[in-house]
């Protein structure tokens, strides 16, 4: 299979049309640190309205939390407890995951129910 080259900015540039043809309301991104948040914003007609990004307490992304903030881009967190994926694929620590702490423990065996 070949594989295109499309840059961001034309894919960006193709989900505005989906806003400007009313099909959809929104558009964000994911993964993104704020460097390519500014870059979005520099040639953007329509601004994301979210990013998703890893968020937890050992990732915090303090800094890129108040630039979206003052750029008035809601953030939204995913692995709140850490990725334990990365785990497994040797790119974060065992100990870099709040499922390992005591507390988060204690309250899953109280229910009856895994740290996940």
């Amino acid at each position: 299979m070949e594989e295109d080259n499309v840059s961001f900015r034309e894919t960006w540039q193709a989900m505005e049309e989906l806003v400007a043809e009313g099909l959809v309301r929104n558009i964000g991104v994911c993964n993104m640190g704020c460097s390519g948040v500014r870059d979005i914003l520099s040639y953007c007609k329509v601004k994301p309205s979210v990013l998703q990004v890893e968020m937890h307490p050992y990732n915090t992304q303090e800094k890129l939390l108040r630039y979206c903030r003052s750029q008035g881009i809601a953030v939204t967190g995913f692995s709140n407890l850490g990725a334990g994926s990365y785990v497994e694929i040797g790119m974060a620590e065992q100990t870099e995951s709040c499922l390992n702490e005591q507390i988060v423990t204690d309250i899953a065996a109280k229910h009856g129910k895994t740290a996940a």
